[in-house]
């Protein structure tokens, strides 16, 4: 094996490692928070979710930095990037601000618009969105710079801490949806702290003069292509807590059904995102230098590998998974038969996201509006397909759309496959 594929899967190894102990830490505090009962639990799975999608205004800036870190060859790079991260941390304190306001002002409104009984769960999930707008910026200088060691600390610290603190809220105190995303701003404030030390001597940097209009016009195609790959991987639960009206919510049993389902096959992402994340600063790196990278044979293979044997085990163990993560709630593991479904979409999402990153690494931009388009046709038949979902039997309606979920990912996958080896390649500078 030769240095290059060496150091890349030592890298991936443990970025892989340190994400699975991340996530395996994070997904732990499912059987912890469970215990809330099925409404407060179904809350909770949506508002995780929601604060990924809060998200959205800074999704791609982690691929933005990871870009522009790892071009920044020379002092003056480095300069402008000094700048332009402390611009853009002032501006996501705006965009925080004005989410804020709008929470202040309008939180009744949104509380009945997502079927919450207490609107009190909306701060505590405000507060973490102000973590994970914030951390893409860290997260992208770290991995442009290939400091995946301390990337993978930041993901033990956060499961680490939301798995801590959420043990103390719902088993010591026994507290509700609310109090357990309190114990999610808990851990993403580890994480923030490590990130933000970890990256002080490059925001704190002597600046240099900054093109601003340049840097935002090849901003937009990275932070659309960001945004609608989170749509397809994270807005399934937010869309369902917010269809499933109340006097509907026990028969439909979001927190017992869809969302351990769920669960299990964003586990897969854990797992194998990653290889995507080493790829990345490596394509970038390599596209500054003129150096030729195998990375993105690397990062699909392992990740094909990966996914694909899970993909199997859950179809041969539906039941399995369930049963090792919620040992005590069997009443959760009805959702057996929705998991080979929810790991699918998520295999073919990971797959695809290998793909898109690669456009992005190399700044070919082409894909983006189809990432774009396929996550709005996505919305919009989740939307459609609302009165034909509450006329369903509970298990045929997540069925459909765990298949909606998949057919959108599906999509994506055939649409980046044919940019990478059928289509014509667009670059843009």
């Amino acid at each position: 094996m030769s240095a290059a594929k060496d150091g890349f899967f030592r890298q991936s190894a443990w970025l892989a490692a340190a994400t699975v102990l991340g996530g395996a830490l994070m997904t732990a505090v499912h059987p912890v928070a469970s215990q809330m009962g099925d409404t407060e639990y179904g809350v909770l799975g949506a508002m995780l979710r929601l604060f990924l999608l809060l998200g959205i205004p800074s999704g791609g800036l982690q691929v933005v930095f990871a870009q522009q870190s790892a071009a920044a060859v020379t002092p003056d790079l480095q300069r402008r990037l000094a700048v332009t991260a402390r611009g853009v941390l002032c501006g996501i304190a705006v965009v925080w601000s004005t989410l804020a306001v709008v929470t202040l002002v309008w939180s009744e409104a949104i509380a009945r618009r997502l079927n919450l009984t207490d609107a009190t769960v909306l701060w505590p999930t405000l507060a973490a969105a102000f973590t994970w707008l914030a951390l893409p910026v860290f997260k992208g200088l770290l991995q442009g710079r290939q400091e995946f060691g301390t990337l993978g600390w930041i993901g033990i610290l956060e499961g680490a801490g939301r798995l801590g603190a959420m043990a103390v809220v719902v088993l010591g105190f026994h507290g509700h949806a609310a109090g357990a995303m309190g114990a999610v701003v808990f851990g993403q404030a580890l994480s923030f702290v490590v990130a933000l030390r970890a990256t002080r001597s490059v925001w704190l940097a002597p600046g240099a003069e900054t093109d601003w209009s340049g840097w935002i016009r090849r901003a937009v195609p990275y932070s659309a292509g960001a945004a609608g790959l989170l749509v397809l991987s994270l807005f399934d639960l937010v869309y369902l807590q917010a269809t499933i009206p109340a006097a509907q919510a026990k028969a439909f049993s979001l927190g017992q059904l869809y969302l351990p389902a769920a669960t299990i096959g964003f586990a897969l992402t854990q797992i194998t995102v990653p290889l995507a994340m080493v790829m990345f600063p490596k394509i970038a790196r390599s596209v500054a230098t003129g150096v030729k990278s195998d990375a993105l044979a690397l990062a699909l293979s392992g990740t094909a590998l990966l996914g694909c044997c899970g993909w199997i085990a859950v179809l041969a163990l539906p039941k399995l998974p369930l049963q090792i993560l919620y040992f005590r709630t069997p009443a959760n593991w009805m959702a057996a038969p929705l998991v080979p479904w929810c790991v699918f979409a998520m295999l073919s999402y990971v797959l695809a996201n290998v793909l898109v990153t690669d456009h992005l690494a190399r700044a070919r931009f082409a894909v983006v509006p189809w990432v774009v388009a396929i996550a709005a046709a996505y919305v919009s038949v989740l939307v459609i397909l609302k009165p034909t979902l509450l006329a369903m039997d509970p298990l045929a309606a997540y069925r459909l759309v765990a298949s909606v979920v998949a057919g959108a990912n599906l999509s994506l996958l055939a649409v980046a496959a044919w940019f990478t080896w059928g289509g014509k390649r667009t670059s843009t500078t």
